[in-house]
């Protein structure tokens, strides 16, 4: 790129190159790591905790969330590798998530061993408003289980930069308000909900609901959380990468802490299966990250039916979905697609 001061000629050695995951947090499925994830959304859907109740529906037997598979694999791993350096020789080691594209091909269920593979696709340098002399990666993952089918595909973009380039030009996270004068963070100090000392969070079940219910330009209901806090960031984490915390306190370039973007397909997997029911099956969720999402605001997701068909005799509804903060701007922008019952014909058990 004509004016740039980055070289990226050592990173792009690493691009096609198919890499299994150094070490996983999770490698097995158990009841409990499905538990801990879904309680960590928090997606309280009796589908994922409960053996009898899920026992009644297509799939048989609890099954993990969407976006679960985070528990076990990320490609933040490939965002980091080196050889990304300013004009100085300096490594970018700052990487934050731009955009994620799940494909959800096969149902993942306690007894599974789940096995995660990455690849760099590509890696762009950019100049950006905000990021300064930035480079995009493009980041692929799959998932397989013990038997060697893939059961769920990631295509992910992550921007390498330096923050102390972008906190020196303002930072980013500007549609908030300033933080108050002497004030730190807007983050609220939460006791932790430690086994037994809290009541066991009650089970959401789901209605039923079928294709032929749905028409194009359909809204859902508004799935709403928060206000996020510290605490719901490193019980998330705490469930995927093993640690209970991550950039609680604020950085050079963000004024406060923030929900990671990979937290947004949680919400969107949440909105879609509450509103699909216990048969309904996410095939899809891309998304964008337009604005961080600060602690101390709730956030809003919403989503619109687009499109229905049918394909290869599966009943199939497209959607655009979009996250909002409770400020009024807009966090998240994508689109979704889920499998429906039909009434004339039930969707076979998998």
């Amino acid at each position: 790129m004509q004016g740039t001061s980055l070289d990226i000629s050592e990173f792009m050695a690493f691009v096609g190159k198919d890499v299994p995951q150094p070490e996983q947090y999770n490698y097995g499925v158990t009841r409990d790591s499905i538990r801990h994830f879904a309680y960590a959304v928090p997606d309280i859907n009796a589908l994922y905790l409960e053996d009898d109740y899920a026992a009644t529906t297509r799939w048989r037997s609890i099954i993990a969330p969407p976006g679960y598979l985070y528990a076990h694999g990320s490609p933040a791993w490939l965002s980091k590798f080196p050889g990304i350096r300013d004009a100085f020789g300096n490594e970018l080691t700052n990487a934050d998530n731009a955009t994620e594209e799940w494909e959800f091909l096969k149902p993942v269920r306690p007894g599974d061993t789940i096995l995660s593979y990455g690849k760099i696709e590509d890696a762009t340098i950019k100049k950006s408003r905000k990021l300064g002399d930035c480079v995009l990666v493009k980041e692929g993952m799959r998932f397989t289980n013990q038997r060697g089918e893939i059961v769920a595909k990631l295509n992910s973009y992550s921007f390498r930069f330096k923050g102390s380039d972008v906190a020196s030009n303002g930072g980013v996270g500007q549609s908030y308000p300033p933080l108050p004068e002497g004030q730190f963070t807007r983050n609220v100090a939460t006791p932790p909900l430690l086994p037994g000392t809290q009541p066991t969070p009650v089970r959401r079940y789901d209605e039923l609901r079928f294709f032929e219910d749905v028409n194009e330009g359909d809204e859902l209901p508004l799935w709403e959380f928060g206000p996020v806090m510290a605490f719901d960031i490193g019980r998330f984490n705490a469930a995927t990468i093993g640690t209970g915390y991550d950039r609680i306190g604020r950085t050079g370039h963000i004024p406060d802490a923030f929900a990671p973007g990979v937290l947004r397909i949680q919400w969107f997997g949440a909105m879609l299966s509450r509103w699909g029911g216990p048969n309904s099956w996410v095939t899809r969720i891309s998304q964008r990250n337009e604005e961080w999402v600060l602690v101390g605001y709730k956030i809003i997701c919403g989503a619109r039916v687009t499109r229905k068909h049918m394909v290869d005799g599966r009943c199939l509804v497209e959607l655009d979905i979009w996250c909002n903060s409770e400020l009024g701007f807009r966090t998240n922008s994508g689109t979704a697609e889920i499998e429906l019952e039909s009434r004339s014909a039930p969707a076979p058990a998998r």
